[in-house]
């Protein structure tokens, strides 16, 4: 009989009737070896089609905190001035450097271990956790210091903004973990509810007169508010415990180091994707115009958003990935869906460019960009599909390695290229499809596929 695959369980098809299919198949043919070739090609479709429910509730998930967010900036904007928005982004971009230090990985790698270890959830959470916790002790006082020398608005801010960011080592560690048991979309919108919550909690605080460090205080107990539930629901799905003394016995200066030395690389993937991302907007900022800058942010803003779509597909697969390495059918049919929604999304945006800045930002200079960024998302998207194929098979150094060089050679040519939102934009495509073609020809070298 063929393996029947845990994703039947994502799809909703129960193991016993699948047995039971098979069983009168053979009857019918009286031929073993034609039913578990068609029970494999009937096994792949149900993968493909739970991956792809899944990446479209984890998207929308996503977008709904966007969206969110991106409601709380203009509220900010329209309220309170440019002034206060300008501290409000301080804050925030230094929180998320905060956060993309204390994650060390555990995005990536955390799925990954408890979808080969069920059992060893709470033990391999509470270490992610306690690891988070230190390394977040060791970058906020760097950030708080950069925010100091912005002035005191910025350096309240920033203080509240770590606050989150500490909160979110629990809820996105929990979140993570549940994606290993692959229990991804009811976390997930939960997660998102209690970011629009605290989303309409920011703007009703700034509307009605409230200072912007209460407005961010509000974002804070929302943030903290998530982690206790995200806990009990883990308790309640899985049976395991996550208590303190889970978290002391793991916080040991000896066993944190020894983690993260067995996952540098996917430290490493993470912090070199977000300089290969930002850095040729920060670049541009530094050398060119400010109108140059502004449209090149506005095709960014659109491009950065849509992000989340190959995202949430490689939180979708990783786990699967990683519990079933040696099937090769299973790897083919991620990577072909992976590509098409790579194609069709690109496709997309490439076609709705214009109406869609000149309904949002009203910058025709920033069509152009557009066009060129959705390029470039058609090898964002193939590339992060790859990457999940790697990564999930351990080859972590070699995308670490990979993401390192193209980082640094995209920031390079950022300093030589005319400071124009066109031609950062074709740095943008040259550097996401040059990253693909590196991955993918690692990929084939592997043998990571039965071609």
């Amino acid at each position: 009989m063929a393996m029947v695959s845990p994703a039947y369980q994502a799809a909703g098809i129960a193991i016993a009737s699948s047995s039971s299919s098979e069983a009168e198949k053979r009857r019918s043919t009286g031929s073993g070896g034609c039913v578990t070739c068609m029970l494999s090609f009937e096994t792949i479709n149900v993968i493909r089609r739970a991956i792809l429910r899944t990446t479209l509730w984890l998207s929308i998930a996503d977008a709904l905190t966007l969206l969110a967010f991106a409601a709380v900036s203009i509220v900010i904007a329209r309220r309170l001035g440019a002034e206060q928005l300008g501290a409000y982004s301080l804050a925030t971009t230094l929180g998320g450097i905060v956060q993309i230090v204390a994650d060390a990985g555990y995005s990536i790698w955390l799925p990954r271990a408890v979808a080969q270890n069920p059992s060893q959830l709470s033990i391999v959470l509470a270490s992610a956790i306690a690891t988070k916790v230190l390394l977040w002790f060791a970058a906020f006082p760097v950030a708080l210091v950069i925010a100091v020398t912005q002035g005191d608005t910025a350096a309240v801010l920033t203080w509240l903004v770590a606050m989150d960011v500490l909160a979110s080592c629990i809820s996105f560690s929990v979140l993570a973990a549940l994606r290993g048991i692959e229990w991804y979309i009811g976390p997930s919108l939960l997660s998102s509810t209690y970011s629009i919550v605290a989303a309409a909690g920011m703007v009703i605080a700034i509307v009605t007169g409230a200072p912007l460090w209460c407005a961010v205080g509000v974002m804070v107990a929302a943030g903290f508010a998530r982690s206790v539930h995200l806990v009990a629901l883990l308790h309640r799905r899985t049976r395991q415990h996550l208590t303190i003394a889970h978290l002391w016995t793991h916080a040991h200066p000896v066993t944190i180091v020894h983690q993260l030395r067995a996952q540098w690389q996917l430290w490493t993937v993470n912090v070199f994707s977000t300089i290969l991302h930002r850095g040729p907007l920060v670049v541009l900022g530094m050398r060119g115009l400010p109108s140059e800058l502004g449209y090149y942010a506005a095709a960014f803003r659109i491009y950065s958003a849509l992000r989340i779509i190959p995202g949430s597909l490689f939180n979708a697969v990783l786990p699967q990935l990683s519990s079933r390495q040696h099937d090769a059918r299973l790897r083919t049919g991620i990577l072909s869906v992976g590509f098409a929604v790579s194609l069709i999304v690109a496709g997309m945006l490439w076609l709705s460019s214009t109406p869609l800045i000149r309904a949002t930002f009203g910058f025709e200079q920033a069509i152009r960009p557009l066009k060129l960024m959705a390029i470039a998302f058609a090898g964002l998207s193939l590339k992060t599909t790859v990457e999940a194929v790697l990564i999930g098979r351990r080859h972590d150094r070699l995308v670490a390695v990979s993401v390192m060089v193209v980082a640094a050679c995209t920031i390079a040519v950022s300093w030589i290229v005319p400071p124009l939102a066109s031609s950062f934009a074709i740095v943008c495509v040259g550097s996401e499809w040059c990253l693909f073609v590196l991955l993918f020809g690692w990929l084939l070298r592997k043998r990571s596929l039965a071609l």
